[in-house]
């Protein structure tokens, strides 16, 4: 069943691909921003609330100041309000509080009086005239000016109800002060974003720098196999310091075993040559003076000590490579050549068990090692051989392309099984223990060639499908699209061999 990925699948994918000192950085900002948003949140609302409340403050000590008026001239007997007193203290707000704009009404629902900086006929707050408590509302103005109304009901000192003064104030400098507020505050939490994010970026790279160190020289040691590199750590002896330190202290250790690993492969090989010298000796003394022991006993050991010279002369070939003490003779190399006598050594050795063939040779020149590139490609041929059925085929080709030499041989062997192919290259892996030993492999074979590959900068490629056969491909680097030297001397003996000829099959 396939798995769907979702959008905010692969944001997270995306997330967590990111370096630590992006990822450090964007959780600080993050978590700023979140601050940012909550301080601004906050500062907008008490501002709004403090700004409200000034302007309802300012409301009812005007409306204290008027009920005054109205209470000194307040006819009880007609109950009727004496204008002129009020008309007197409505003219002196306009001047003391300009912002403000006041309706007297009466207890039938008429207008008595209102300041001049207003030609409304109609209540600021019809509904708030039926009340007969303090009411605050916001509304709507028939213009569109959003406002605030305050509602003080007028009581006589009896009790009874004789109108309502209303007092509007527009809101339009809060609207735009606090419109005003959001932008700036939008406009400083963003700078303040950026600068942080920067600012997080150098930060958390110093913080860092010291895990990048180990980075880079774990790499480098992965990349060039020296185990000698330590971490040059001169910071503080805090986590970083800890790890750099027990870094260096477990590449020590490794460097010890390995190079103890080294000398006593090495060691043991040197000491295993001269024994099996001695037995082999032994058994040609033996055919030679005692013709009548030759038996299948001695065939047997004589076949048992060439393995075990084999085998101590693998061993003590990859450690010496591995010591770096294997150096190789790198010349120029015509390819072609090269591959015309593993050629006529792969028929010899198939001799009548497998048919050998060629599906082309083409001209080509590296710069490597004779000895060494022939021990690898031999390799190859020979595993190819031993593992093909009688009666089989083993396919040879070289061929140029896109400035890489690439020897192949193609077999129609056993095959490989899928799960084998990563390991086959690993020293004594072998896919089938039992027949492997039979044959008389020992599981190094392929790695002193992928060794050889590497050391000539080069790589080998393995396909693989059981009961079918199998692919092994090397590459390695050529000398440009050159004709070799030895491709116009060949040519008189072989015509056909130049740079896109072949040599036929057969």
């Amino acid at each position: 069943m396939g798995i769907m990925y979702t959008s905010r699948h692969w944001e997270w994918l995306g997330l967590f691909c990111m370096s630590i000192r992006t990822r450090l950085t964007l959780w600080y900002s993050l978590l700023l921003g979140t601050v940012i948003v909550v301080f601004g949140i906050s500062s907008f609302t008490l501002l709004n609330w403090a700004w409200r409340t000034q302007i309802q403050d300012n409301m009812r000590l005007a409306a204290e100041g008027i009920v005054e008026t109205i209470s000194s001239s307040f006819d009880t007997i007609t109950g009727e309000i004496n204008r002129p007193p009020l008309q007197r203290r409505l003219s002196q707000m306009i001047y003391t509080a300009p912002g403000m704009y006041v309706q007297i009404w009466g207890r039938d629902g008429g207008m008595i009086e209102q300041t001049a900086n207003t030609t409304f006929i109609y209540p600021f707050d019809r509904q708030g005239l039926m009340n007969v408590q303090l009411t605050t509302i916001d509304v709507i103005l028939d213009d569109g000016t959003p406002a605030i109304v305050s509602t003080f009901p007028l009581v006589r000192p009896d009790g009874g109800h004789i109108g309502a003064i209303q007092i509007m104030s527009p809101l339009t400098l809060l609207k735009a002060a606090m419109s005003r507020l959001v932008w700036v505050m939008v406009g400083a939490g963003g700078v303040a974003l950026v600068v942080s994010f920067l600012i997080g970026l150098i930060i958390a790279g110093q913080a860092l720098q010291p895990i990048e160190t180990i980075s880079q020289i774990a790499t480098q040691i992965t990349a060039a196999d020296d185990l000698s590199k330590r971490i040059p750590y001169e910071g503080a002896n805090d986590e970083l310091g800890q790890l750099a330190a027990t870094f260096n202290t477990t590449l020590a250790r490794l460097e010890r075993l390995f190079k103890a690993q080294r000398r006593f492969v090495a060691d043991i090989s040197h000491e295993l040559r001269t024994p099996l010298t001695t037995i082999q000796g032994n058994v040609d003394l033996i055919r030679r003076f005692y013709p009548q022991m030759d038996s299948l006993e001695v065939e047997a050991i004589e076949s048992e000590n060439k393995r075990m010279v084999r085998l101590v002369g693998d061993l003590l070939l990859l450690a010496q490579a591995d010591a770096g003490r294997l150096p190789l003779d790198m010349r120029i190399i015509d390819m072609d050549t090269l591959a015309l006598e593993l050629y006529r050594q792969a028929k010899v050795l198939a001799g009548k068990k497998v048919e050998v063939v060629s599906a082309g040779i083409e001209a080509v020149r590296i710069k490597g090692d004779t000895d060494r590139l022939k021990q690898l490609m031999l390799n190859l041929i020979t595993n190819a051989i031993k593992y093909t059925p009688e009666g089989g085929r083993v396919t040879l080709q070289l061929r140029y392309d896109e400035g890489f030499a690439k020897f192949s041989v193609r077999d129609t062997g056993i095959g490989i099984p899928e799960k084998d192919l990563p390991h086959i290259f690993e020293r004594f892996y072998r896919v089938d223990k039992a027949r492997a030993r039979d044959m008389g492999g020992a599981g190094l074979g392929l790695s002193i060639s992928l060794w050889i590959a590497e050391a000539h900068g080069g790589r080998i490629f393995v396909e693989s499908v059981p009961e079918q056969g199998s692919t092994f491909t090397v590459q390695l680097p050529a000398l440009g699209d050159v004709q070799p030297e030895s491709t116009r001397e060949t040519q008189r003996r072989l015509p056909i061999l130049r740079r896109g000829a072949t040599i036929k099959p057969g």
